[in-house]
């Protein structure tokens, strides 16, 4: 036979049995699989002494364990400040018995765990799976590769650099949602929403059952099956991966790929896992190709993780990011200056790593987390640079590489951000605080530049900065953004140019960092908000609206003077037609629905918050309700005696529900305050008084602290 090659991406890597199962999409259209002998998992022993490790590996020897496939003695590095291996004793483990069971392998860990020879395990945490992929195959899902075939005999598998390539991997994805909700006849009616990359359809069925339902699969055949539920598509698996969410609208398959390229997990994995477990995956892919030998996660509490200091150095070095407060109030002519990937960048620069700042290791090798980030930020900044100059704007890819470019440099922020976290197993502390001395640092040299250079400093976010100067043009911007570069040795970007910009007083409180507040108008006409209603995930479509077009008005002027004058005006006008609207009723009760996030379970909360009230409610009616899900609801008589009376959930409001006018104009007044009280809006200008009890968001948002709280918990 003729050994047949194909180009195309590594979709799913799973395990059956005693096999592992390689998914293989090719460019065509067509999928193959490979199976694969699973790779004997291996973990390591590090004996007491040299002696009781002789004596132990001959021990071992002797003795006939089904498990134990082979004992032989190997050299690893067992921390990561170690510049020379230690010697250990390896165990292949035999996966090839039928009667051999997980209970067995835990049976043989915990033997050695209490042998008094035995100083610590190693590699016992990996699963069959991740070591075949760490190990063997060394390529991450959802990678373009090269096969080499004959008949389903695999013969080589090869990755393909595409990071100059701007087709995402050729997946179709179905998204299968509802699959159990009650309808007015009582039937289980799942919905079915099928996303691929340039179109998407919504399908009803009669319950899984339906053979239309099941013919719909067939014919659609997609890669990627994303579904409510734990277990219910388990026969339509074979040959395409299964991935089971709360929030089905939520997945999204670009990020999905990214997740699994960056952790070197399978998708189903790569969309299970919160984002340290990524991190941590990819850093222990990373370690396993040097060398090294991974603890056990009882162990991962890092002796490096924080050192003895005295109080005078913690309050030295135990400090965040810098802020440079905003100068409140309207600005003309302003430009946004920001440091691309800052903080990833200084990681790259200084060569910080959590093993680069103990005293025994130097900075002229190649360090653990620069050699992660490098290859983000090199990825990004080529989609930066496709989405800038090839891709059309608007079309699906465009937003496809939006959600990449998200994503990636969501992984970036939380690779600097756990660098010192206790729940990351690498993690120290002196790194976390050594990028943010740097980065004050360069915040500090920043601003002695552009102050020297005559431009006004009207505020500064870490890595960005507000600046602007009488009669600047765009170049003279540039201009000063190039003296920063060199100076520096950091990459900028002149992110926005703004027209008008109205900063906001900084919304922040004792436990949570400061959240960025402010809106305004670029050249371009582009509306610029950050930390106002428009931005909120979780506002009425109402309020969002009213606040959007406010702050239309409100600039729709040619200068500073005007805005303050005809702009404000026009938007006061906005505000009076938008209460008539409101209070006569002719506001649809859908465009009032709040959406909050169910971050535990019901029985956890210990207050009735509103999202709670309506999830309690939605529980009532025989719907599922989990962690995780968004509840949606609308207010109806706020002030009801029964908390579960004062909300409505969005799914149960009838055409004729009222919905609680007071409640949103009270609302409505805070949205406006919150963008006109610079202005010197309030209002008292309409005769009413303000509310002294906490904002609905605030209400929300410091739940959310009780949540975080609860969730760590439980760790």
């Amino acid at each position: 036979m003729v050994s047949k090659t194909s180009v195309g991406w590594l979709l799913d890597v799973s395990k059956d049995k005693g096999d592992i199962i390689l998914l293989i999409k090719i460019e065509d259209g067509t999928g193959i699989s490979f199976k694969q002998r699973l790779h004997e998992p291996i973990f390591y022993i590090l004996p007491k002494s040299k002696s009781a490790g002789e004596d132990l590996f001959q021990q071992l020897s002797r003795q006939q364990d089904q498990l134990i496939k082979r004992i032989f003695w190997d050299e690893k590095y067992i921390d990561l400040h170690d510049k020379i291996k230690t010697r250990l004793i390896g165990i292949s483990l035999d996966n090839t018995q039928s009667t051999t069971t997980r209970q067995d392998y835990m049976k043989l860990i915990q033997k050695l765990k209490d042998d008094s020879r035995v100083n610590a395990l190693f590699n016992t945490d990996l699963s069959d799976l991740t070591q075949f992929i760490y190990t063997r195959l060394g390529i991450p899902p959802t990678s373009k590769i090269k096969v080499e075939y004959e008949d389903e005999q695999l013969l080589s598998i090869e990755r393909i650099d595409d990071h100059n390539e701007m087709a995402a991997p050729l997946f179709s994805i179905m998204c299968i949602e509802n699959l159990n909700e009650a309808t007015s006849d009582n039937n289980s009616r799942p919905k079915i929403v099928v996303r691929t990359d340039d179109h998407s359809e919504s399908l009803i069925f009669d319950g899984i059952s339906d053979p239309a339902f099941t013919s719909c699969i067939n014919q659609k055949d997609p890669d990627i099956v994303v579904c409510c539920g734990d277990g219910s598509f388990t026969e339509w698996s074979n040959h395409r991966v299964v991935i089971y969410s709360h929030n089905v609208r939520d997945v999204n398959l670009y990020e999905l790929v990214e997740k699994a390229r960056f952790s070197y997990l399978p998708l189903e994995l790569a969309a299970r896992c919160g984002m340290i477990r990524l991190i941590e995956s990819r850093i222990t892919y990373e370690l396993i190709q040097r060398g090294f030998v991974i603890p056990a996660r009882t162990n991962t509490i890092s002796k490096h993780h924080e050192q003895i200091r005295t109080l005078e150095d913690i309050v030295e070095f135990d400090k965040a990011g810098m802020i440079i407060s905003p100068a409140i109030g309207l600005h003309e002519n302003v430009a946004v200056l920001d440091f691309n990937d800052e903080y990833a960048n200084l990681i790259l620069n200084h060569n910080i790593s959590y093993e680069t700042l103990a005293p025994t290791v130097t900075r002229n090798q190649t360090a653990l987390l620069p050699s992660i980030i490098e290859e983000l930020v090199s990825r990004r900044a080529n989609f930066k640079r496709q989405l800038k100059e090839e891709i059309q704007p608007n079309s699906s890819l465009y937003h496809g590489y939006e959600v990449r470019l998200e994503t990636l440099k969501q992984i970036l922020v939380c690779l600097y951000g756990t660098s010192g976290s206790i729940w990351n197993r690498y993690s120290n502390v002196q790194v976390f605080e050594e990028i943010n001395k740097l980065s004050r640092e360069i915040l500090l040299k920043t601003k002695d530049i552009v102050q020297s250079s005559g431009f006004d400093l009207i505020y500064a976010d870490t890595d960005a900065v507000f600046l602007k100067k009488k009669d600047a043009t765009k170049s003279d911007y540039e201009e000063i953004m190039n003296v920063l570069i060199k100076e520096t040795g950091l990459d900028m970007s002149l992110e926005f140019h703004y027209k008008f910009l109205v900063l906001l007083y900084i919304e922040a409180d004792e436990k949570m960092e400061a959240r960025k507040h402010y809106y305004g108008l670029t050249y371009d006409n582009q509306l610029i908000t950050r930390g106002i209603d428009t931005r909120r995930h979780d506002s009425p479509v109402f309020l969002k609206e009213f606040q959007s077009i406010l702050l239309s008005k409100l600039f729709d002027c040619n200068s500073a003077e005007e805005v303050l004058t005809t702009g404000y005006e026009n938007a006061l006008q906005h505000v009076t037609h938008s209460i008539d609207k409101l209070m006569n009723g002719e506001i649809q009760v859908t465009d009032l629905v709040i959406s909050k996030l169910l971050r535990q379970n019901i029985e956890k909360y210990r207050s009735l918050f509103p999202h709670v009230a309506a999830a309690m409610r939605l529980n009532i009616s025989g719907a599922t309700i989990d962690r995780g899900d968004n509840i949606q609801y609308v207010y109806t008589d706020s002030n009801h005696a029964d908390p579960l009376q004062r909300i409505v959930p969005a799914k149960l409001i009838s055409s004729s529900e009222e919905y609680d006018r007071v409640k949103y104009l009270d609302m409505l007044f805070d949205s406006a305050e919150a963008v006109l009280s610079v202005f010197g809006f309030n209002r008292s200008l309409y005769g009413f008084d303000r509310n002294p009890a906490y904002h609905w968001w605030d209400e929300l948002y410091r739940q959310h602290e009780r949540d975080i709280e609860s969730a760590r918990s439980e760790l």
